[in-house]
């Protein structure tokens, strides 16, 4: 990797594509009301190359006012090629990180005398393509200095924050940040963007559009004004889509169009700050059923494996000679996460401690890619005792256990019953000792393993075709609804039981789930979670409307009429 694309990657900054930031600058300024001769002032806190601001000036030339540019950067060598860029306009580009302007030690004052230098006037639109998954180990006071630097927050979280506290009142507002905002973990964010502007548009495009990283991204955009009963124009482009705007045959800003859906913005309130893109008419009475009841948390733990890829490859720290996972990245120097000493990679005594036959010592184990749907498959084997790997207390693999995929689309969740050990892309479930003993581990795999709950990861998701990085977080799992229980109700004692029974006497040997047994357990999920033949049809036209892979379409091998061919 070049020095230019490692500072770039340490900094976060995958720059824009002129063909979305043309998008973003039509989509902002159709929220001004502006007339001729007006003057207003337009900031990007994380400027790179400048090309959202490039097409920003295009746009509003066309409309015939003044746009004074102001750019910021970490990084100097942007701001020098800036310069040149933008010669002879009205524009300053300053050398300085947005999050603690002109070296201060808080936000709030560096603003403040950036504002009083810069800004005399107020922020009238800003737009941004905040930086993305930089190292932010720089930051010592971050946790008090932003309320979205909570949990496993990112870089652009900072940013997000930073652009609305600093946009004056009535400005407008487009980002460009990468689909994880959709995840539980940046909740703060979404909640900000919803509670405190009227965000007017939300267009999840997908991946393909930057050509240095395969992430999919989407553009959201709004005004800085207390949000009132508004709609959300929301669009969601699907592959066809991508690969007819790349091609060029297509337009992009009419497909925006052609896809686009109005969603009232207490929807997305009423789902807990969700960005509900994808949800219609059809779905939210199902929804809001679902989102009334408890959630998966409180009846299961939920943990990760053992801490290394499946791969399998670990290096021995010459100081401490303790082992530990292999980095990915291509570096000839890494730091020993056991005594902290730089290891030199290609000095390091290497070993792997995985493999596909059983030797002296080692343990079965289960890799993401060994997870169906129900049926798990062990077709590796762990060394044990390696010092320095973290393999966690075999109390957790002991018994029968949930293991859940955690990257791939969908939800990929089977029932373990060997005791194998797990690796770290792999959640382990069981239900919590505190539970009603009816509550088995065969009921959750049927819970997670139900069309109801890949519906609502879809809707709530947007899962609905193929990406490079996919992935559930165990928030993801945890905050999946689960059905409100009558214990003294007899129908539902006998669903419960019957659900156990069937899973145990199929799983344990079998390769796939026989259609009338998948049939039979979804009509008793069904039972529990109260879901109706009616809303089924809906479930199932959902699954059968997005890209048809494994996770997806496995699950249209019965019909809606199959569940409730008995009644329940």
């Amino acid at each position: 990797m070049s020095h230019t694309k490692e500072r770039k990657k340490e900094l976060g900054a995958f720059y824009t594509p002129d063909i979305l930031a043309d998008l973003l600058a039509r989509m902002v300024l159709s929220l001004c009301k502006l007339s001729k001769n007006t003057s207003i002032t337009s900031l990007d806190p994380a400027m790179g190359d400048g090309v959202l601001l490039k097409f920003l000036l295009q746009h509003t030339q066309k409309r015939g006012f003044e746009n004074k540019l102001i750019g910021i950067d970490i990084d100097e060598i942007a701001i020098t090629s800036s310069n040149k860029r933008f010669c002879n306009k009205d524009c300053q580009f300053i050398h300085t990180d947005a999050l603690y302007p002109l070296g201060c030690s808080t936000p709030s004052d560096g603003w403040k005398i950036f504002s009083k230098k810069y800004l005399p006037n107020g922020v009238d639109i800003i737009v941004s393509n905040p930086p993305w998954g930089a190292n932010i180990e720089q930051y010592t006071s971050i946790a008090k200095d932003f309320n979205s630097a909570i949990g496993q927050f990112d870089i652009y979280d900072l940013f997000i924050e930073t652009i609305i506290a600093n946009l004056k009142e009535g400005g407008v507002y487009g980002i460009i940040v990468p689909d994880s905002i959709y995840n539980q973990e940046h909740y703060a964010t979404r909640k900000l963007l919803l509670s405190s502007t009227t965000l007017k548009g939300i267009i999840r495009l997908g991946e393909g559009f930057f050509s240095d990283v395969n992430f999919a991204v989407s553009i959201i955009y709004g005004i800085k004004k207390k949000p009132t009963t508004h709609s959300v124009a929301c669009a969601h482009l699907t592959n066809s889509d991508k690969k007819a705007i790349l091609s060029g045959e297509s337009s992009i800003y009419n497909i925006v169009k052609k896809r686009s859906i109005k969603v009232p913005v207490k929807r997305m309130f009423s789902s807990d700050y969700s960005f509900t893109v994808d949800v219609s008419a059809d779905d939210i009475p199902i929804l809001s059923k679902l989102r009334k009841y408890d959630t998966l948390s409180s009846f299961i733990s939920c943990k990760r494996g053992v801490e290394l890829s499946k791969r399998g490859y670990v290096l021995q720290c010459l100081n401490c000679m303790k082992w530990f996972p292999e980095p990915r990245r291509a570096s000839s120097l890494t730091k020993c996460p056991h005594c902290g000493c730089d290891v030199v990679i290609e000095d390091a005594t290497r070993n792997c401690i995985i493999s596909a036959e059983k030797k002296s010592e080692s343990e079965p184990l289960i890799v993401g890619e060994d997870i169906g749907r129900y049926i798990v498959s062990v077709n590796r084997y762990i060394a044990q005792n390696i010092s320095g790997i973290k393999y966690k207390p075999f109390s957790m693999y002991k018994g029968p256990k949930v293991v859940v995929r955690k990257t791939g689309v969908g939800l990929s969740a089977g029932i373990d019953y060997t005791d194998s050990y797990v690796n770290q892309v792999v959640y382990i479930i069981k239900p919590k000792e505190t539970v009603e003993s009816l509550i088995t581990t065969e009921v959750i795999s049927a819970f997670l393993c139900s069309r109801i709950l890949t519906y609502v990861i879809i809707k709530e998701k947007g899962s609905i075709g193929w990406t490079s990085n996919p992935y559930l977080s165990q928030k993801d799992v945890e905050t999946l609804p689960f059905p409100i229980i009558d214990y003294n109700d007899e129908k539902s004692v006998l669903a419960l039981q019957t659900i156990t029974n069937l899973v145990q006497s199929y799983i344990k040997d079998a390769k796939v789930l026989p259609l009338k047994i998948d049939a039979e357990i979804e009509k008793n999920v069904a039972y529990l979670y109260k879901i109706n033949q009616k809303e089924y049809k809906t479930i199932m036209s959902t699954i059968s409307q997005v890209e048809q892979m494994i996770p997806f379409s496995r699950l249209l091998n019965i019909k809606t009429e199959d569940i409730f061919r008995d009644g329940i």
